[in-house]
């Protein structure tokens, strides 16, 4: 497993889910049931569902934890050409490499998604879920635009915002709450790593602006019913790369 460094501003992020790894999957639960009243089931097979057939392709799926999205599409598509799973944090990519134990073929690289030390157009699939609010977008998009091979496709499901989380007041009182919501839940790296997170939630319009603007075409954006009406919709985002970059 190929470990690259972190720059300091991720250490937050590093720190809260090298803590939250041995229990990842159950708090994810725990929380989207809280927050959207999804499981955590429902939402992994919401972005497997819209997959293409997937045999013979490249495979990149970012901040992939411990390896839950890669499981899945091996199980469905056996013959997939590569699959690689890429996540910033060490601890998350050690415990489901243990868990998935040596017979099932994936690949894994701790580094950040926002500066892949991946070879230009090398894969014709990235998948991330649950990440990109961690991200500068702008910088993902460009840096898995650089990745993806011409027609590529790239399928994101995450947290979306409404246009009244938007507004200042409104968001320095959402990041002040959140902060004391997972200080209190759990502990102080957690609380910086969501509350810090807050600019980068895009609204539906936000991430169709963003995903031309970063040479991406066929975009499809879904809102996902969120079942609290206090919390945005969710969404999953469709794209593909345009030809080849110059």
């Amino acid at each position: 497993m190929k470990k690259v460094e972190s720059s300091p501003e991720q250490q937050h992020v590093i720190q809260a889910f090298a803590e939250l790894a041995p229990h990842y999957e159950k708090k994810m639960d725990s929380e989207l049931h809280l927050f959207w009243g999804w499981s955590y089931v429902e939402l992994i097979e919401t972005l497997l569902n819209v997959l293409p057939d997937l045999n013979g392709l490249r495979v990149l799926d970012l901040a992939t934890g411990k390896l839950v999205i890669p499981k899945a599409i091996l199980s469905r598509y056996p013959q997939v050409k590569h699959m690689l799973g890429l996540d910033i944090t060490y601890r998350m990519l050690q415990l489901g490499k243990t868990r998935l134990g040596s017979e099932i073929p994936v690949n894994l690289l701790c580094a950040s998604a926002l500066d892949m030390p991946l070879e230009k157009n090398s894969f014709d699939l990235v998948t991330c879920a649950l990440a990109t609010h961690h991200m500068d977008v702008k910088r993902l998009l460009s840096d898995i635009r650089r990745v993806l091979a011409p027609q590529g496709s790239l399928v994101v499901v995450d947290v979306g915002a409404s246009r009244t989380w938007l507004n200042p007041i409104v968001r320095s009182i959402i990041r002040v709450m959140a902060f004391f919501y997972f200080w209190v839940k759990e502990g102080i790296s957690r609380a910086w790593a969501e509350a810090s997170a807050l600019p980068n939630i895009r609204t539906a319009d936000d991430w169709a602006a963003e995903l031309q603007a970063a040479s991406f075409n066929e975009i499809n954006l879904v809102k996902l019913k969120s079942r609290r009406a206090w919390i945005p919709d969710p969404i999953l985002i469709q794209a593909k790369s345009k030809g080849a970059q110059e």
